[in-house]
């Protein structure tokens, strides 16, 4: 500090002296180093905790030994208020050991009063020390409460949640009072982020949570769990409370958010469960109100309260979920392989790869059993990558079998996946197969859920000369104009219209989409061929390629390529 400053440094004081004139002798030392100073001087526990509730002060400095109010007591009653504010003794001549003593108390230094030269170093040293003891409590408060709360709403997470939801059950019960739990899931929330980005997701998960504090009470807590999953903790509400608690929140929910001048529309399932009717612990009133959320969203009612008969099934289901995911991490699941016959040629020309499970309790389980778990749940996209490696790696160096064409089908989540293409390059490279032995199979349905995002990975994998089909062509919704701009190499017709020919019927069906495909320039394979009369039936409307069990039935790929060298040969002879 100098003297010559043009505008002096605010100094807010708070002196604990009896003495007006040694409190005059510090302000004037202060005021001549340069500072603005603007002071108060007490005298007793009152007048203290009046100053300390009137404002904030830079600096507190205080006699040692004062008549019936004591520095050491100063300063015990001054940290209840202010555990960083800089406190100094200015005192008289006093023995060493007590001037040890006073500092051991929590004062930052003690300075004679005859002698003030040390005043002002001081408290400049003790003002930077200061600040650095705030940041650093603040930088701790913040990280605290990061512990506790979400980044994005800053409302409680998972773990405060489970805390207050705890404390509440255990005054519940001792008290023998009521308590809700409530547990929402934002429905349709995943086309949001895929339709606008993370970003415009984001937003509305913020304004979901602004509506859930204005709607409740300041004694509710209100939490985010992760994703798009909120709880709401009610004390004292029994199920007639939360149900209406329920409706007014999906009501708020309701009205759009304004997202980047979008109105977006939210809706939400919500389920509930309370003590002591459906438990009385936090974890049991968490298991059962998801078991309701469960419910209300399988069948869209909107809000649903915990039912016991309907535990066993949903229960099943999270139980599937853990095994699913453990099936991924132990290498539960393999891949089986059906040929695809050229029918003109009658060589095998690829296979199709079919994944499977072998569950440790249940045995050899089939895609319909938990593809759409696994879809649901976000578990699909390691599980491709799975399949597409193992295709890859089966059949990219086989002795004595022609190069083939392995077909892998898609999710939807796997096609607006931005890497898969990188991943799908990473992997071809690393077995040295050529982009054009992968086939990739999609379904028209999954072009239409984010059709720039899909034609944009189409494309991509396109241009790498990867080829793709569409699965199950003609159950969907796609048009002609729509089909004609896809970067599509081949059309598979689906099974149901495939089995109808041996009966006469569905046959323009085929013949249509057999002519339509091949004037877009594609080959067409027909799926589920199960007999000689339906295989001959594909071969006069100049189908290409057909698989199904009349072909051969899926195998694993030692078996598969055996059966391929064996008819390859056998129809080269």
């Amino acid at each position: 500090m100098s003297a010559n400053c043009v505008t002096p440094t605010l100094l807010r004081l708070l002196i604990i002296e009896d003495s007006s004139d040694d409190a005059a002798l510090v302000v004037r030392a202060l005021t001549r180093a340069g500072y603005n100073v603007v002071s108060e001087r007490v005298d007793t526990p009152d007048a203290l905790v009046a100053a300390l509730q009137s404002g904030a002060w830079h600096v507190a400095v205080a006699d040692y030994t004062m008549p019936g109010f004591s520095g050491t007591a100063a300063l015990t009653l001054l940290r209840q208020y202010d555990a960083d504010l800089p406190f100094i003794f200015v005192s008289g001549t006093i023995g060493e050991d007590v001037a040890v003593a006073a500092m051991r108390t929590g004062a930052h230094d003690y300075i004679m009063k005859g002698s003030l030269t040390r005043l002002v170093p001081a408290v400049e040293r003790e003002l930077r020390e200061a600040n650095v003891r705030r940041e650093r409590r603040r930088v701790e408060q913040h990280l605290a409460h990061l512990a506790y709360h979400d980044a994005l709403t800053d409302l409680p997470n998972r773990t405060l949640l489970h805390d207050r939801l705890d404390q509440a059950a255990r005054v519940a019960n001792r008290e023998g009072t009521t308590l809700a739990l409530l547990l929402l899931d934002l429905n349709g929330f995943k086309e949001i982020n895929d339709t606008l980005g993370h970003h415009a997701g984001d937003r509305v998960l913020q304004c979901v949570a602004a509506r859930l504090r204005a709607t409740l009470r300041d004694a509710d807590t209100v939490a985010r769990l992760g994703g798009d999953e909120f709880a709401v903790v009610l004390p004292l509400a029994d199920i007639d409370g939360a149900l209406l608690a329920a409706q007014k929140i999906l009501h708020e929910i309701a009205g759009p958010c304004v997202i980047e001048d979008r109105s977006l529309s939210v809706r939400a399932s919500l389920g509930i469960a309370c003590l002591p009717e459906h438990g009385s612990s936090a974890d049991t009133l968490l298991q059962k109100a998801d078991v309701a959320m469960y419910v209300a969203k399988t069948e869209d009612v909107g809000i649903s309260v915990y039912a016991p008969n309907r535990d066993r099934h949903t229960h099943r289901r999270l139980t599937f979920i853990s095994e699913l995911r453990k099936g991924l991490d132990e290498n539960q699941f393999f891949v089986e392989y059906q040929p695809i016959l050229q029918v003109r040629t009658n060589l095998i020309a690829g296979v199709e790869a079919l994944v499977r499970w072998n569950h440790p309790q249940q045995g050899r389980l089939l895609p319909a059993e938990f593809i759409d778990l696994a879809e649901q749940t976000g578990v699909i996209n390691p599980l491709t990558t799975i399949v597409i490696e193992t295709a890859i790696r089966e059949w990219s160096q086989v002795e004595n079998v022609p190069r083939l064409t392995v077909a892998v089908n898609l999710s939807s989540r796997a096609l607006l996946d931005p890497i898969l293409p990188l991943r799908i390059a990473d992997m071809l490279a690393v077995y040295g197969a050529p982009p054009s032995s992968l086939a990739l199979e999609i379904t028209e349905n999954m072009l239409l859920s984010d059709p720039a995002r899909s034609m944009d990975c189409l494309k991509r994998l396109h241009e790498m000369c990867v080829r793709i089909a569409i699965d199950d062509f003609g159950t969907g919704y796609s048009s002609l104009s729509y089909l004609r701009r896809l970067p599509v190499d081949e059309l598979k017709i689906d099974r149901s219209f495939v089995a109808g020919l041996a009966s006469g019927q569905d046959e323009v069906i085929v013949r249509s989409t057999i002519d339509l495909a091949h004037n877009l320039g594609l080959t067409v394979v027909a799926e589920g061929v199960e007999n000689a009369a339906v295989l001959q039936r594909l071969l006069a409307m100049g189908c290409d390629a057909v698989q199904g069990r009349f072909i051969s039935p899926p195998g694993d790929a030692a078996a598969n390529r055996g059966r391929i060298r064996e008819q390859n040969l056998l129809d080269q002879s």
